[in-house]
């Protein structure tokens, strides 16, 4: 494979700016992965929470937990059972983990092509827009083909952004 630009690639990239808080395109890659970030980390904390409040723990180590929270509510916690719940919530989270990272690494990628700023921030803010929309419609839950059409439009900016990226590189 080869880039199609001349001289080494990534220097070209971060001498012209590409790759730097004075570029709107990346500026925007690193706010709305920021959030989309923080928005997985989110659900992992959402997932504990689910797990404490329903006494659901998978783990025979957790058996403290269970025990300390039938002190305090005087509940029955379980462990090894699966609770809707929690499960919700931990493959929400692990949606996160299937469509952000790539998100973040292609994102860099995409940068590396030079789109045009209206282009990137409109494919950053439908994947961003999409996360929370399919969140929503896993946790209420919304009957579907809610959820799927919401990751859908996140899968498609990851898959419309490769795209550039592939047209600028030879192999």
């Amino acid at each position: 494979m080869q880039y199609r630009g001349s001289g080494n690639a990534f220097s070209n990239l971060v001498s012209n700016g590409s790759y730097s808080f004075s570029n709107p395109a990346f500026v925007a890659l690193a706010s709305y992965s920021s959030m989309s970030l923080l928005k997985m980390l989110g659900m992992s904390t959402y997932t504990m929470i689910q797990r404490f409040r329903t006494g659901n723990f998978i783990t025979p180590e957790d058996n403290m937990y269970k025990q300390l929270i039938n002190r305090l509510v005087h509940s029955s916690g379980t462990t090894k059972t699966k609770n809707e719940l929690v499960e919700r919530a931990r493959n929400n989270h692990l949606n996160d983990l299937e469509n952000i990272i790539p998100f973040v690494l292609v994102g860099l990628f995409y940068i590396g092509t030079q789109p045009k700023f209206d282009n990137a921030l409109w494919h950053f803010r439908i994947f961003f827009l999409s996360r929370i929309l399919h969140t929503i419609a896993y946790q209420i839950p919304l009957p579907q083909p809610a959820r799927t059409i919401s990751w859908l439009f996140g899968y498609s900016s990851i898959i419309s952004m490769t795209i550039p990226i592939l047209r600028s590189i030879q192999i």
